[in-house]
Formats: C-alpha cells, structure tokens, sequence
C-alpha cells in the first residue's frame, strides 16, 4: 500500500506486482482501489475491531480517495501518483496513464459514482455496533441514530484533534463506547462529562472502551495534538531510498511545482523544521499548509561536472495531497529527498 492508501502500482492489469515494489511516478492507484479498500478494511472491523483497520480506512479516505476528484467536483482521476512530472507523465511510454491534470471524462468512468456511494453511505464506515459496544472507527461530525443510542458528533478533524460525542442512550443496560484512538496519536485525552478518563487502562487492539449506562446528556470529549511529523519507507522500497514525506495526522501533504518551483533539485533537511501556517487566501484558504526547511541544488549548467552541486537555504510549502492539481498544470511529490 502507498502512503496515500492507494493500492495497485502498475498499470498492467491494474495490479500488485513484487513486494515494497511502489513507483511513485508510475503508479496505478486507481481511485476506486482505494474505496475497495476501505471496504475491505470495514469488513475487517466488522469481523474483528482493530485500529488497525480503521487506521487503513481513515488513510485511505483522506487521501486516495478525496484526491480522486477535484475540489470544484467536476473533473475527476483514475489513477493517483505520488510524483508528476509535466512533458513525462501522461505523454511518454509507461506513464501515458499518469496524468499531470483531472480530465472531465473517462470511457469507464467508474470512479465518480463509487466516489458518490461512499460518501453518501460514510456513517456505516464511520459507526459499527456489537452486543455490548458501539465503535467509533472515523470522527465524522454529524447525527447518528444507532440502536443503543443517539450520538451527534462535533468534531474538527482533521485540521484540529477535537471531537465531542454527545450521546443520548435508548436502553437502561449499560454498554460500551469504544473509541478509536489512530496509531499515530501519542497521549490522548477524553473527558466523560468532564471528568478525565484514564485512557491508557481502557485501551484494547486500538479502541478505548468506556462502559456505563448512558443517560440522556452524557458527554465524552477527545482531545490530542496533530503535530506534522516527517515519515520514512522501509528501505526496501527502492524508489523511496533515502526520500522523506511529511503528514499531519491522517494527511499526507504534498509538494506542487506552483508553490516550489522545480522540484528535483529540492531537498528536505534532515533535522530542519516543520511549521502549520494556515491558508489565507485563493482555492486553498482556510487550509493547514506545512511550511518545510530545506536547501536548493545548484549545479553547474553542463549535463555533467566534477563540481558537486552546492546548497542553498530555502522554505518549502506543503499542501495536503488530496488538494493538489487544482491550482494548474505543474509538478508534483510527496516523497523528497533529505539533505
């Protein structure tokens, strides 16, 4: 599986190929792969509550799947690389399939309505119930009538770690919360009617389980911090040896060619800084950017030299991955190489 949830690296029969094999300017990674995967993975859940299953549908829906289609809606991509490079993908052979830019149509324009049946059916993947638990597996805001209760969700994920379940229950026997809590989090707090929870010893296969008989106007709050922190591949994986990616918390964030300039010659510092900046203005306004310590390349100008490129202090931006390619036609990464 790609950072981005997205399955499937080639597109020669829309497949898997050899293990850690995971091009990124060459990936297959077709939008509904990814929605298959999340119902693959809510199956799972269903089967047996994991985090870890619902840690892969979260990833999956913030990612491979919203950067399927375009923020206006109407245009839309089959295939969703980590890397785009214009003039290379979608004109040469073996990356005639990676388009730079969403096109308005496909002859199998499957991905679309897929994208539609999950989103207008997300509350099932959102919410699952047992004998004696109801399971939280996304925080989605919203009003959700289950069977033991009646729970409506405040919530400002993924841009803010907050999410308050207010929750009504229908019966007089007592049952369990159980509330995801993504691997990525490191201390987690929740309050049950203001009071604190001790979240460590209510813990189990990634779920935290709060049992009571819940009355008519019981409160649980959770709260944890989103702080972007810089992600590496096993070092199998050829095509990212030596390449950092940056996420802040379900999302992974990408570097476009608009903000940057050519990227090749870019590199992430490897002990440099990661800063939130928010969006002020234009089609990203309002979003969480990352702004990224790096250093430029510069080299001599002849295709070969005995002089080594020297480095040169620059910021680089970084926007979340499912935003990217609505701002023009330019280049794209999401794995860096580190200096």
């Amino acid at each position: 599986m790609y950072l981005t949830g997205g399955i499937g690296s080639t597109v020669e029969g829309e497949a898997f190929t050899k293990d850690y094999d995971l091009p990124n300017d060459m990936a297959y990674a077709e939008t509904c792969a990814s929605i298959g995967l999340i119902f693959f993975a809510k199956k799972m859940l269903d089967i047996k509550p994991e985090g870890k299953y619902g840690d892969v549908m979260e990833q999956a829906l913030y990612n491979g799947v919203l950067s399927g289609m375009q923020m206006d809606g109407k245009r839309f991509f089959y295939v969703n690389p980590l890397e785009v490079n214009p003039g290379i993908s979608g004109e040469l052979f073996g990356y005639k399939h990676v388009l730079p830019q969403r096109p308005g149509w496909y002859t199998c324009a499957c991905c679309p309505p897929n994208v539609v049946r999950l989103m207008t059916s997300l509350a099932k993947y959102g919410w699952s119930e047992g004998e004696d638990a109801v399971y939280s597996h996304l925080f989605l805001g919203g009003e959700f009538d289950l069977d033991k209760a009646r729970i409506s969700v405040e919530s400002a994920y993924p841009w803010k770690g907050q999410i308050v379940y207010h929750i009504e229950g229908k019966q007089e026997r007592a049952f369990q919360l159980a509330i995801r809590i993504p691997a990525w989090v490191k201390e987690p707090e929740i309050l049950l009617n203001g009071e604190a929870v001790d979240v460590k010893a209510r813990m189990k296969d990634g779920y935290c389980y709060i049992e009571r008989a819940w009355g008519k106007e019981d409160t649980v709050a959770l709260s944890f911090e989103l702080k972007p922190r810089k992600i590496y591949a096993n070092t199998a994986v050829r095509e990212d040896a030596g390449c950092v990616a940056v996420m802040r918390g379900p999302l992974v964030y990408c570097f476009e060619g608009v903000d940057n300039g050519e990227l090749h010659s870019l590199r992430i510092c490897a002990d440099g800084e990661v800063k939130e900046t928010i969006c002020t203005e234009g089609l990203l306004k309002g979003m969480t950017l990352l702004q990224v310590s790096g250093v430029r390349m510069k080299g001599s100008d002849g295709l070969y030299s005995e002089t080594p490129p020297r480095a040169e202090p620059e910021i680089l931006t970084a926007i979340p991955y499912y935003a990217w390619g609505n701002r023009g036609l330019n280049q794209m990464k999401v794995w860096m190489l580190t200096h």
